[in-house]
């Protein structure tokens, strides 16, 4: 399972190319299936997808990325749960940890940085080239998910992922 913070709609395409284009799911809010093109891939492409506001969705969501790990297929997710308005680190949703638990799967932490200066939110497309500010993907050591809770996992990632953002993305 990848995880990485998310500060911009450039994170998608940054951690894809971080990892490869290989067979995996992407954990995805609901409301995303609705924009045109990115919608169709995600619903086409059998990615995860998670409607926030209804209990049983996010149940069902947990139980459908448990499947695809155990299956063997990685997950990428924002823990976030939404994109930083200010490229700052936010709280940690738990799901994604409570998956990789279930299913016995290792987390590789991604730090992403620089992206939101590329596109910042509220931008419908990219402000700068990424030329001129250049993005920085870390993809930190694996860690295993073995004999921890999603709650140990979560804390765990978060040190991790904090450490490869600069002091402008860190939490303040």
């Amino acid at each position: 399972m990848y995880v990485a913070n998310h500060a911009s709609w450039m994170d998608i395409p940054y951690m894809g190319a971080a990892i490869g284009w290989r067979n995996y799911k992407i954990v995805a809010k609901a409301e995303l299936t609705k924009v045109p093109i990115l919608g169709q891939s995600i619903v086409l492409g059998g990615h995860v997808t998670l409607d926030r506001s209804n209990r049983r969705s996010q149940l069902q969501t947990i139980k459908k990325g448990i499947e695809w790990l155990k299956q063997g297929v990685p997950l990428c997710a924002f823990p976030e749960g939404t994109r930083s308005k200010t490229g700052r680190l936010m709280p940690f949703k738990r799901g994604a940890f409570k998956m990789a638990s279930s299913a016995g799967a290792d987390i590789v932490p991604l730090s992403i940085v620089g992206s939101e200066k590329v596109m910042p939110a509220g931008w419908v497309m990219p402000m700068r080239s990424s030329r001129s500010v250049p993005a920085k993907i870390i993809v930190h050591p694996p860690i295993s998910s073995e004999g921890k809770d999603e709650k140990e996992l979560a804390d765990e990632v978060r040190q991790v992922i904090i450490s490869g953002l600069p002091e402008s993305q860190r939490p303040s």
